[in-house]
């Protein structure tokens, strides 16, 4: 509990605070292309979910753009102004466990015309954009292995289409980027 969206001002290193919870969640932000709005996942101090969120880089102009019994988490903004992220909506639980499933979803810059994306029947996690314009993330594949060790990562087209494993990342307990492991 407790937490607070800052600003930092390279050249000065002055810092300033946009938006502060003492009994809140905020984490996840992405600036967008225009640098003109921060996109973040927001839990609202005496609230169990996080929704997503945007605000200006003057703390001015704080909107929720999605609600409900979900949690909304881990947003990128899309070239076209759309909104990938992931999201509980799926209503699902881990096999083996009481854990919320999250996957791939997608919505407009205004939390609209919300889209399931990916069908995982576990986990997926931390997309980003990739510079040919795919989606990068994680994916645990449920098949009698670790949860942690075995999230590896995947591509699909930002409407979800053609999912499929990043080349030269079959390796348990490491993840692949251009063929070459990443420390940890």
């Amino acid at each position: 509990e407790g937490a607070r969206l800052c600003r930092l001002y390279l050249q000065t290193g002055k810092l300033s605070v946009l938006l502060e919870d003492a009994r809140g969640g905020i984490r996840d932000p992405q600036l967008d292309y225009d640098g003109q709005t921060i996109l973040f996942s927001y839990r609202r101090g005496g609230e169990e979910h996080y929704h997503l969120c945007t605000i200006r880089p003057d703390g001015s102009d704080l909107r929720q753009l999605t609600g409900g019994p979900y949690d909304d988490i881990e947003p990128i903004w899309l070239p076209d102004g759309d909104i990938l992220f992931v999201s509980t909506r799926c209503r699902r639980v881990v096999n083996c466990h009481t854990t919320e499933v999250a996957v791939m979803h997608r919505c407009d810059r205004q939390g609209r015309n919300i889209r399931i994306l990916s069908s995982n029947n576990e986990h997926d996690n931390t997309p980003w954009l990739l510079p040919s314009g795919q989606i990068l993330y994680t994916r645990w594949e449920y098949i009698n292995r670790d949860p942690v060790s075995f999230h590896h990562l995947w591509t699909m087209n930002p409407d979800g289409s053609s999912p499929r494993v990043f080349f030269g990342n079959q390796t348990p307990g490491g993840v692949f980027i251009d063929a070459r492991p990443v420390p940890g």
